[in-house]
């Protein structure tokens, strides 16, 4: 391919990876999207060479000051969208740029034409980056450096042809044409290749080394997080059930002390809930303090001395990287102790609810310890239990209910002696009698928890969980209503638990007189059948993938710099080691994708054994056919009589082009001669231009010779003017 059109290519490709970028990490309008995809389109199908757009295009192009115009009224657009529409810089500067894209991709005329695409793009990719921290940003950016490399080295390649020696004849701004028989060698593919790899890894060893700031002009300072339901001070029955079907992924927990599969359920505490009116949750205990930050970035929920009386569960260590939600609530399992990040400020409620000072506009990492609640031996047994006047009023207040559910609470713990047995009791009831369903009728009810119990016996979380408050609290045990979620979907290739907005759940805390707050679920378990074919199990590999990359990249900050630094100071041993453990965790799920694979062969599973030999045979032979052919290398190989011969015919078919756009199309069975006498008799001031590349090109296509490199120049020459004569009179 020639400089001139390879730089024309890698430019348009270069703008359409930078308006990828945007497209994907901004909500752009329709048209707008429409009209710069359709803009790099055109662009890109007249850049291969196809005529008939070009004419097309020829025919309807504007003017000059046509095109100053409408970079005036895209100006101004975009103060309008500035002060009225979008009302933000951001999304604003971003219109405006791909305006200006579209404009300067139909004028590429001049060389600072393409310096102009070129800063536009690089605008373009910086907006995207501050618009978006996804994994797929990645070959964004890195398609986006490659054709930068090539830009940049085509563009000071053919700038290097301007600059060299021009036949005397020819005008200086032919010197660009003349030079298109400069072509990509594949030494020139290998050596451009090689600089985007060597700009790449040098853009990883600046990220790794250079300290940078978590936010800019350009960043993105507000969003709109992820709908939840069940977070707020106000829960109504049924109001969960309805998000039970969104597959969207909340957050991701990993357990860095636990190493296998977790098969139990794991439960993310949010809000607890103390009044029950009989149709909604509410809380009285909403009032928040500032927790205390000791040592830097980590907060103290519970002190020793608020449970140094009672048992202790082992503690769990979590590290949780939570989506941008629209409510303040942080989650952890029960009951966290101290919380540690990038936070100004965490709050408490006296429920143990934790919360940000408002919702957060980005995703957030980190770490929890929560220590568990276990029974006490004492409860186990019979004890009469008092309570103060102001804990009884919180948590065994009941609403106006019928005699029917008093009598019911106690038909269930007739038999029940402690506090504790009687919540078993309760808990077993409803998980044994009632179906769990969420084909239920959104219609408003007068009394949702007498239909659950007494009707229709079907219901959501929140239903269970309020029927057994309600049970408990008639019986004289104290208890409170708590939403959150419940985790079952476990991720074997990162070992994490994959938390979705369908996993939003209401449970019970009981209180018992020695072991304070008590989870207990009257929910029935429901097998969710996730899957374990291989998609599903390389949905998960890339889930992972995007868990890594958001570890080692998005939440990469000073203090993971610094330890870079010590390490380098260490020795080169340990920063290998920490190198090779990080590219190790990049690739383990991929690794231990293939183990499953040969696990399943090796088990006798027919099918996916023929699938994985066929697979790898035909990736040998791919492999043995591209070293023995090499279709890289097949222009290094062409003889320079072959290399003379097509530039040559190249030349003399830019020539039957232009001719024919002339109205004098070549008949199909004339010679190149015979075609000649029919140009002279019907356009003679094209003659000369014409019999001049007809005999250059008769002589290398079909002659024994090898053209020099002044005849070629002639015959650029020749083609230039060709192009400059008007046409023949009709």
């Amino acid at each position: 391919m020639p400089f001139n059109q390879a730089l024309r290519l890698s430019s348009v490709l270069l703008a359409a990876a930078a308006f990828i970028g945007l497209a994907l990490g901004t909500n752009l309008p329709e048209w707008l999207l429409l009209l710069t995809g359709s803009s790099l389109i055109v662009t890109l199908l007249r850049t291969l060479g196809v005529d008939r757009l070009r004419r097309v295009l020829d025919r309807i192009r504007l003017s000059t000051a046509a095109w100053n115009v409408l970079t005036v009224i895209a100006f101004a657009g975009f103060w309008v969208d500035l002060l009225w529409v979008s009302a933000d810089l951001l999304p604003a500067g971003v219109h405006f740029l791909l305006i200006l894209m579209v404009i300067k991709l139909f004028n590429l005329d001049q060389r600072r034409d393409y310096l102009h695409l070129y800063a536009i793009s690089l605008m373009a990719i910086l907006g995207s980056a501050a618009s978006t921290t996804d994994l797929w940003y990645l070959p964004v950016f890195l398609a986006y450096l490659l054709m930068g490399v090539w830009t940049l080295l085509l563009y000071q390649l053919t700038k290097e042809s301007d600059a060299g020696p021009t036949p005397p004849s020819l005008p200086d701004k032919s010197a660009l044409v003349l030079r298109g028989r400069e072509e990509i060698t594949p030494e020139l593919f290998w050596l451009a290749n090689g600089l985007a790899v060597g700009a790449l890894c040098l853009t990883v060893l600046i990220f790794f080394t250079i300290p940078r700031v978590s936010a800019g002009f350009g960043q993105k300072g507000s969003g709109e997080g992820l709908r939840t339901s069940g977070f707020s001070e106000t829960v109504d029955l049924g109001m969960i059930g309805p998000i039970k079907r969104d597959p969207g992924i909340v957050m991701r927990v990993e357990l860095p002390d636990r190493t296998g599969v977790q098969m139990d359920r794991f439960y993310l505490r949010g809000m607890a809930y103390d009044r029950y009116d009989g149709k909604s949750w509410t809380t009285r205990l909403s009032h928040r303090r500032a927790l205390a930050e000791s040592p830097a970035g980590t907060f103290t929920v519970r002190h020793a001395s608020a449970r140094s009386p009672r048992p202790l569960g082992q503690i769990i260590r979590q590290t949780i990287l939570l989506e941008a939600l629209d409510t303040a609530v942080l989650f952890a399992a029960p009951y966290p102790e101290s919380i540690s990040g990038q936070f100004l400020a965490i709050q408490s409620d006296p429920t143990g609810a934790i919360y940000l000072p408002f919702p957060a506009s980005a995703r957030l990492e980190y770490t929890v310890y929560s220590r568990p609640a276990a029974v006490a031996s004492a409860d186990l047994q019979f004890q009469p239990a008092l309570y103060t006047e102001v804990f009884a009023q919180h948590f065994l207040q009941l609403p106006e209910s019928s005699e029917r559910v008093g009598a019911l609470a106690q038909e269930i713990t007739r038999s029940k002696t402690s506090a504790y047995e009687k919540a078993q009791a309760i808990e077993a009831y409803l998980s044994r009698n009632y179906r769990y369903s969420l084909d239920i009728s959104p219609a408003v009810q007068t009394r949702p928890l007498e239909e659950f119990l007494f009707e229709r016996k079907t219901g959501y979380c929140e239903h269970y969980a309020t029927a057994m408050v309600v049970l408990l609290r008639n019986v004289g045990v104290p208890a409170r209503l708590v939403t959150g979620f419940l985790a079952t979907e476990w991720n074997e290739y990162g070992n994490y638990y994959l938390v979705r907005q369908r996993d939003a759940h209401a449970w019970v805390e009981v209180h018992l007189p020695h072991s304070g707050w008590v989870t207990m679920d009257p929910t029935p378990a429901v097998s969710e059948t996730v899957g374990d074919s291989q998609w599903f199990a390389l949905s998960r590999v890339v889930d992972t993938l995007r868990l890594r990359w958001n570890r080692f990249f998005v939440q990469y900050n000073a203090a993971d710099q610094l330890a870079v630094v010590r390490g380098l100071k260490e020795g080169t041993t340990v920063v290998r080691d920490r190198a090779w453990s990080s590219f190790s965790s990049l690739l383990a799920p991929a690794g231990d994708l293939a183990g499953r694979i040969l696990r399943h062969v090796a088990e006798g599973n027919v099918r996916l054994m023929t699938g994985f030999l066929s697979f790898v045979v035909l990736g040998v032979g791919l492999v043995v056919w591209l070293m023995q052919r090499k279709p890289w290398d097949r222009r290094r190989r062409t003889d320079p009589i072959s290399r003379e011969r097509a530039i040559i015919a190249q030349i003399y078919h830019g020539v039957l082009r232009q001719i024919a756009r002339n109205g004098i199309p070549k008949p199909r069975n004339a010679t190149p001669r015979e075609f000649l006498q029919l140009v002279q008799q019907q356009w003679a001031a094209a003659g000369e231009s014409v019999s001049t590349i007809t005999e250059l090109y008769c002589r290398g296509r079909f002659g024994k010779v090898i053209l020099t490199q002044q005849e070629i120049d002639l015959a650029y020459h020749n083609l230039r003017q060709l192009t400059l004569l008007d046409p023949p009179l009709r």
